[in-house]
C-alpha cells in the first residue's frame, strides 16, 4: 500500500492562506454564489439581477429591477 503524502509547499500555502481575511470582493462573490446556489431551478433571476438586490441590501443602486 502507498502511503500519501502532501507536499510541504501547498501545506504551508494553505497555512498562509487560512490566516487571510477575505477582501469585501471576495466576501459579496462569495454571497452572490450562495444566493445563486439556493434558489430554486424555477427562478429565473439572473446573477446581474440577483447581484442588483444585494447592492440595494447594502444601499447600493445598480439597477432599477425589484425582484426577488
Amino acid at each position: 500500500m502507498t502511503e500519501l503524502r502532501t507536499d510541504p509547499a501547498v501545506l504551508s500555502a494553505l497555512r498562509r492562506v487560512t490566516r487571510r481575511n477575505p477582501s469585501p470582493e471576495q466576501i459579496e462573490q462569495q454571497r452572490l454564489s450562495f444566493v445563486m446556489g439556493v434558489l430554486p431551478e424555477s427562478n429565473d433571476m439572473t446573477r446581474e439581477e440577483v447581484r442588483e438586490v444585494l447592492d440595494r441590501q447594502r444601499g447600493e443602486v445598480r439597477g432599477s429591477d425589484d425582484r426577488i
